[in-house]
């Protein structure tokens, strides 16, 4: 069950992420990497992959507890 509730979280956190790094708010910042003329990498993108990978470290680490 514990196995089940953590990969329910990693979803949810990933999911989030999308929708932080999908906007397009005015405190986004410069763009880092253009993908084409409206998408790209922004500064304010930084720190959402870098929580999500810290939350993705955490599952990982509840992951391998539980085994």
């Amino acid at each position: 069950m514990r196995a089940f509730l953590v990969v329910c979280l990693f979803g949810i956190i990933s999911a989030l992420t999308l929708l932080l790094l999908a906007g397009h708010g005015p405190w986004a910042g410069h763009t880092i990497w253009r993908m084409d003329a409206a998408h790209g990498m922004n500064v304010g993108d930084i720190p959402v992959l870098g929580m999500w990978g810290i939350g993705s470290l955490f599952c990982l680490v509840l992951l391998w507890r539980e085994s």
